[in-house]
């Protein structure tokens, strides 16, 4: 049988820098997108008439949408390549997004809900593989600028999206954001590599994943529960506790999304300077003080700022972490990573459902201290993220 290895051909210089700032773009439009749902979501939740442990249940369906997806994206991805399904993702988040922004019931949300979560979560393990293959090409950390472009999106995406919602209303601006994206998505896929860079490695599509990545996975998980849970409840934090509009509540994401968006375009040379694990030690404890002061913030102006500081922490730890993941398979890059991000997007997307059922039970702000909890276990155990390192 010929080794399918062999077959690969190099991409050019040329080739390669145009696809560093494709998929540089496409993870901005990813973002952008993310951003302008984040002023809709205390709205949806007031037009369904449901409480948060409802709610919480609700966004789950977005996590199951995203989680059932990734096994099969990473497989797909190994037999037509990362670049292609980068494509498919763009065309399938443009057709979800919509959805849960005009539901007018808690049963159309969760349907509309669980579409949206596919076109995301096949989206994310897509670009982030392809990433990979570019990273490797060039023999620099470039993740974490990734991730930076995406954070960037966020932030504007929050930032525009609180100003024309009070222009155009939601509906205008949810057309606006789908049009950008999908327009935008549709041209950055036309300068990716080509498919060879990394489909067809393994004769394997589906795989158990290791140990290393169980715990790998297991650390994304709680990155990005913090992340999830700040996206989808600080705006409704802010506006219960401080009593500001929705546009303003949903600031707290934004200066989120601001400090995760420094801490990520420095991120590249850090891990090249100080390595993984020193990086993700910091920035986990970075992240717990961010946290806790904005609970414990006594004025939303110094929630705002504390949020900013969690997200300088948080920032750098989602890319590490896939990176990681990316290189546990040398054969099947798009496998390791799809079992890391699914376990990441399982806390993006289900760690809500969670402080939302510790709300009911309690109060938000004592719900939302398991991300304090969340960032000091990574902390402890940030070790497991030495495989980033690895060229």
């Amino acid at each position: 049988m010929t080794n399918t290895t062999t077959m690969i051909e190099t991409p050019s210089l040329s080739q390669v820098k145009a696809a560093r700032w494709a998929v540089f773009a496409i993870f901005l439009w990813h973002g952008l997108l993310i951003g302008g749902w984040v002023p809709h979501i205390p709205l949806v939740k007031e037009r369904i008439a449901a409480g948060p442990a409802v709610f919480g249940l609700a966004l789950l369906a977005i996590a199951v949408g995203s989680i059932s997806s990734m096994p099969f994206t990473g497989a797909l991805i190994n037999k037509y390549g990362s670049a292609r399904l980068t494509l498919t993702g763009v065309i399938l988040l443009s057709i979800g997004f919509l959805g849960p922004i005009f539901a007018t019931s808690l049963v159309t949300f969760v349907i509309a809900g669980f579409i949206m979560g596919v076109g995301l979560g096949s989206m994310d393990v897509a670009m982030n593989t392809h990433g990979i293959a570019v990273e490797k090409l060039y023999g620099y950390p470039i993740l974490s600028g990734l991730h930076a472009a995406w954070s960037v999106g966020c932030t504007v995406g929050a930032f525009a999206g609180s100003w024309l919602m009070l222009q155009f209303g939601g509906a205008g601006e949810a057309f606006i954001f789908d049009a950008v994206f999908l327009i935008g998505g549709l041209v950055c896929c036309l300068y990716l590599l080509p498919s060879t860079v990394d489909k067809g490695l393994s004769e394997s599509h589906f795989g158990w994943p290791t140990r290393h990545t169980v715990m790998l996975g297991a650390l994304c998980f709680l990155a990005l529960m913090v992340e999830g849970s700040v996206a989808d409840w600080a705006g409704i934090h802010n506006k219960e506790r401080f009593a500001v509009d929705a546009s303003l509540a949903a600031l707290g994401f934004a200066f989120y999304q601001g400090g995760m968006s420094v801490s990520r375009f420095a991120g590249d040379y850090l891990r090249h300077r100080f390595g993984a694990v020193n990086v993700v030690v910091v920035s986990a404890v970075f992240a717990a003080i961010g946290m806790a002061a904005a609970l414990l913030a006594p004025t939303y102006e110094t929630a705002i700022a504390a949020y900013c500081i969690g997200g300088l922490g948080i920032g750098n730890l989602a890319p590490i972490l896939f990176a990681g993941g990316g290189r546990l398979e040398p054969d099947a890059p798009a496998r390791g990573m799809a079992a890391v991000v699914s376990m990441g997007y399982a806390g993006f997307l289900a760690g809500p459902p969670l402080i939302g059922f510790v709300a009911q039970i309690s109060t938000l702000s004592i719900s939302l201290w398991l991300t304090v909890l969340g960032a000091v276990i990574i902390a402890i155990f940030a070790r497991s993220s030495a495989p980033a390192d690895t060229y």
